[in-house]
């Protein structure tokens, strides 16, 4: 099942949510007056470095939860994990995990996919801890989290990241749903697009300047430093590319995905989340699509987003009321 959304223009209030909270649609009426929390949850070690991830869970609840796991934006190599609860998930009965992940040079690819993964392995292994359903457990995530949000869901089980760290040996990384927005989902187009980073120096030796924050999609430094120094020169290095992005790892058997652009992203141009909707939509996968008109690097938004959103995730995370609540 495959649908086309786009959004439209108008008075339209612009929702920047550090967590990317408010999503869980308003069809799930149920009210969880209080929630947990929990943070800095040491979920594995790797390279001498612990990662953890914060934990925010409804309270009362009989039944397991379903679970909806974000990771954060930051050209993978900023950012950090929400520290507040989006109040409107957790109210709602549903579990809200964020995660860190390992950033920059001590990141990059597969490192980062391979963290993201053991962080979902992390909690299938601990539902139980958490009164969560391992069964229904979707990701999300916006920019840097929007692209590893996808890679967690579409990469097969045996993808080449490093695998599962001492403890989830034998845990799956499968997630029911993945919500990804502003995602870059081609590494080689993004390389392409991106203007040159070469610097001739006075005595005629060449280096590469750093990252500039007032160059629109300076991507080259940035996948310099997040592919540990390989370019997309080679086959084989274009290959590689490939296989770390979501363009990559288009196949039939993924999770319902949620993809969205926005119309004139500076950052991630020429909606590549669109691109990718449409390979999947050619390979039969059950994927949706929204592009916010005249919108830019951020949280989507316009008429008919939040029915679009809600109704997703009451497909794949199918929350349920709340105990003694009608």
């Amino acid at each position: 099942m495959t649908k086309f959304w786009q959004g439209r223009n108008g008075r339209i209030l612009v929702v920047l949510l550090a967590a990317a909270g408010y999503l869980i649609y308003q069809a799930v009426t149920q009210y969880y007056p209080f929630y947990s929390t929990e943070t800095n949850i040491p979920y594995c070690v790797v390279d001498g470095q612990t990662e953890t991830l914060n934990a925010f869970l409804p309270a009362k609840t009989a039944k397991p939860v379903p679970a909806l796991v974000e990771i954060h934006g930051g050209w993978w190599t900023s950012g950090q994990a929400a520290t507040v609860a989006p109040r409107q998930m957790v109210n709602q009965g549903v579990a809200f995990f964020s995660i860190e992940y390992r950033l920059g040079q001590a990141g990059g690819f597969p490192q980062s996919i391979r963290d993201c993964r053991n962080a979902i392995r992390f909690l299938r292994k601990n539902a139980a801890r958490f009164n969560i359903d391992p069964d229904r457990m979707d990701v999300m995530g916006g920019s840097a989290g929007g692209h590893l949000s996808l890679m967690v869901a579409m990469v097969p089980e045996d993808f080449d990241d490093g695998g599962p760290t001492p403890g989830l040996e034998g845990v799956s990384a499968k997630v029911s749903g993945c919500f990804s927005y502003i995602p870059a989902t081609d590494f080689l187009r993004l390389w392409e697009q991106g203007p040159s980073d070469v610097v001739t120096n006075a005595n005629g030796t060449v280096s590469f300047r750093n990252p500039a924050p007032n160059i629109p999609n300076d991507a080259r430094p940035h996948l310099r430093l997040l592919f540990h120094g390989v370019i997309p020169d080679t086959a084989a290095h274009r290959e590689l590319y490939q296989r770390m992005c979501p363009l990559g790892q288009v196949r039939k058997d993924v999770p319902p995905l949620l993809i969205c652009d926005g119309e004139k992203d500076p950052v991630i141009p020429g909606l590549q989340g669109r691109e990718l909707y449409e390979k999947l939509q050619a390979a039969g996968v059950d994927a949706t699509y929204w592009m916010t008109k005249n919108g830019g690097h951020t949280y989507p938004y316009g008429a008919g987003f939040k029915d679009v959103l809600g109704a997703f995730l009451l497909r794949t995370l199918k929350p349920e009321p709340a105990d003694g609540q009608h």
